[in-house]
């Protein structure tokens, strides 16, 4: 009898991209960047966050879309063969105060060798996939207060073997967003992927347990000397991993023409940079966050807009992300 599940179970993880997740938590690549505008920020985006691209981010951000209904693609690549991407739709409710969108996202894995129980190639290949639909709400409470939730869908299918299972799971995304009286500041918060997995990849294994969830909270601010900078960060607080901090800024070029560079940096990277700097005791080194460097741009012309994003992650080179939106007049 031949078992693969292990190896695939571990390449199920590998879309992450080295995200160095701890723990137990279950479908742990919800957690990679997608959309381009948020990838080429390193994540800093819960405060910026808004319409489709908020979706995964901060719900609360779909309410501060353009009026009208907006089509949006992405698709994100790595060398490795593995490959995800998107489809969203978002349109405004009857009520001006609310906003809605439809996602359905999915993740290729690239072709995985089938080994069997004593870890020989059998000569078969497998092709791990994901399939994750979700439906976001959002309101804006005033001018100064936005809400959102979405609703999530999980599932992935490890390949055609013995014993393998489709497995799923929910979540609930919940946001918040503030915007002060000065339009050059605002807050945001988000509480991600709040659920569970309600079943196994595997026949007969226990279903698991919670997914990633994680606490954001970020800010972005544009100095008034410095109009056409924007400066952004997050912090997260994971609930299976190490607390992270991105950073990042956007330049408009021109109004149309968006440039845009970040970083991540874990908890433990930081412990281990400030005890260089005083030649402290040095600790143990655990590694830390794999996303190095981030950078992008985006070009809007007439309702259309392309987001590019790239990002080096330490040990797996580039990732490219592309988004592709088009938006219809009210």
């Amino acid at each position: 009898m031949r078992f693969t599940w292990a190896l695939l179970a571990l390449a199920a993880t590998a879309f992450a991209q080295g995200e160095d997740f701890a723990g137990t938590a279950e479908f742990q690549y919800i957690e990679t960047l997608v959309y381009a505008r948020p990838a080429g920020l390193a994540g800093a985006y819960t405060a910026a966050a808004q319409g489709v691209d908020a979706i995964g981010y901060n719900p609360a951000g779909v309410a501060k879309a353009d009026p009208g209904r907006t089509l949006s693609a992405t698709f994100r690549y790595h060398m490795l063969e593995i490959a995800s991407g998107n489809a969203t739709y978002a349109f405004p409710g009857s009520d001006s105060d609310w906003s809605y969108a439809f996602s359905a996202a999915f993740i290729n894995y690239g072709h995985i060798n089938q080994l069997d129980e004593e870890g020989n190639a059998t000569g078969n290949q497998m092709m791990p996939s994901s399939f994750n639909p979700s439906f976001t709400a959002a309101r804006r409470m005033s001018e100064r207060v936005r809400l959102g939730a979405t609703l999530r869908g999980f599932s992935e299918y490890l390949g055609d073997f013995y014993e393998s299972q489709l497995g799923w799971g929910w979540g609930v995304d919940l946001g918040m967003q503030y915007q002060p009286a000065a339009k050059n500041i605002g807050f945001g918060v988000a509480l991600l992927n709040v659920g569970r997995k309600e079943r196994s990849q595997i026949i007969g294994k226990s279903a698991g347990g919670l997914l990633p969830l994680t606490a954001k909270a970020g800010v972005f601010y544009s100095a008034p000397e410095m109009p056409k900078f924007k400066f952004l960060a997050d912090g997260e607080l994971p609930l299976h991993g190490s607390p992270r901090a991105s950073g990042a800024v956007e330049y408009a070029y021109t109004p149309s023409f968006i440039l845009r560079l970040g970083s991540r940096v874990e908890a433990s990277e930081l412990t281990h940079y400030y005890n260089d700097l005083t030649d402290a005791e040095k600790g143990t080194w655990q590694g830390g966050n794999a996303l190095k460097l981030t950078g992008g741009f985006s070009f809007t012309s007439q309702g259309y807009a392309v987001d590019y994003a790239a990002q080096y992650w330490d040990g797996l080179s580039w990732v490219h992300a592309l988004t592709l939106r088009y938006a219809v007049s009210p």
